[in-house]
């Protein structure tokens, strides 16, 4: 299976390498971006274990297109493909291969009102095939420009998680969406939001029950596990010194399952200064402080997705242009986990040096 995967994502890239980057049709417009990077890096906690970490050397590859199709200025569809893939020198039961494509629609023909649609499929595969899933994202948006540099949007979305070994990971979900942005000019603008987000399970929910001997144990429902997620956030964007992206979200999870209600705080800041025209550095952090209503030692099963997508993390990247569009990178990554049960708990950091281009 991960050879033909392989193969698919290949030719899937060699199309795209051998389209034009512009085209003009009558009425029509295209235009194509493509990114390629090529990296070695030294991971010290290849499997995220708490005690005795493997280590290993790995080569990572990457490639996304993007190809916009403009039906007039402000009526585009917009879709991109990415192929990633990491190949482990010695632990190569992790070797693993990312196919991704968006689809989006985008139309502003009304005014200063738009609205569009998009749609997200990710589909990861494992060589020992224990971790394998696809993810599907669709969404639908609606917004307006108001005056003063005022925007409103709101949106609604379903999500399908499909995890291939074992049904306790997947999960379907139903939510919408507001956002409030104000822009006080091409340096600041800040904004505020709400979600609400329905999580449906195909797995009993767990409670507990109290044990002969004093002792409380954990056993099945008659019933799914349901949650509903409540999301509110704010975030401040300036260009000044350098340019600041810094987002806090409060996370309010209701579930009928013992174990997952609780409070999460997310904290996401991005900083990026361009130091001369062929030199740059980049910092991105996410932590996540979480308060459980009730004491559960089992870590919440999100774990199984990418490193990138749920873990604290903090990210280092300082890019030098070689010539042209080809970019030198140095790169570093450290992924933990803060449960306060210590004995689930684990470090992972990558050390990334690697080359880059676009065109």
């Amino acid at each position: 299976m991960m050879r033909r995967l392989i193969l698919v994502g290949l030719l899937g890239a060699v199309i795209a390498l051998a389209g034009p980057t512009g085209v003009r049709a009558e009425g029509v417009a295209v235009r194509s971006t493509n990114h390629a990077a090529l990296r070695a890096e030294y991971d010290d906690n290849v499997k995220k274990l708490v005690r005795d970490p493997d280590a290993d050397f790995l080569a990572r590859v990457f490639f996304d297109t993007n190809w916009d199709i403009f039906l007039n200025p402000t009526n585009v569809f917009t879709a991109a493909y990415t192929l990633g893939a990491k190949k482990y020198a010695e632990i190569d039961d992790e070797d693993t291969l990312i196919n991704q494509l968006m689809l989006r629609y985008y139309n502003a023909d009304i005014g200063n009102t738009y609205l569009g649609g998009d749609a997200n499929f990710k589909l990861r595969n494992v060589r020992d095939e224990q971790e394998d899933y696809n993810k599907l994202i669709l969404r639908a948006f609606a917004g307006h420009d108001f005056n003063a540099g005022v925007n409103a949007e709101a949106n609604a979305s379903y999500t399908r998680f499909d995890f291939a070994t074992s049904d306790f990971y997947d999960y379907w979900t139903q939510g919408f969406g507001v956002q409030l942005r104000k822009t006080f000019s091409h340096r600041l603008a800040t904004g505020a939001s709400y979600a609400m987000e329905d999580k449906n399970y195909p797995v009993l929910a767990f409670e507990q029950i109290p044990g002969a001997d004093g002792q409380l144990f954990l056993q099945r429902k008659d019933e799914l596990r349901q949650d509903l997620l409540t999301e509110l956030g704010m975030f401040v964007t300036s260009n000044y010194y350098l340019l600041v992206n810094f987002a806090y979200t409060l996370q309010i999870n209701n579930s009928n399952s013992y174990g997952d209600t609780y409070y999460n705080h997310r904290l996401r800041l991005g900083l990026s200064k361009a130091l001369t025209d062929d030199l740059n550095v980049h910092l991105f952090a996410v932590a996540n402080f979480r308060d459980s209503y009730e004491e559960v030692l089992i870590p919440h099963s999100y774990s199984v997705e990418e490193d990138d997508e749920n873990n604290n993390q903090l990210i280092a990247k300082l890019n030098r242009r070689i010539t042209g569009d080809w970019w030198f990178e140095l790169r570093y990554a450290r992924y933990w986990s803060t449960y306060s049960n210590r004995q689930f708990n684990f470090t992972k950091n990558i050390y990334s040096v690697g080359v880059s281009t676009s065109f």
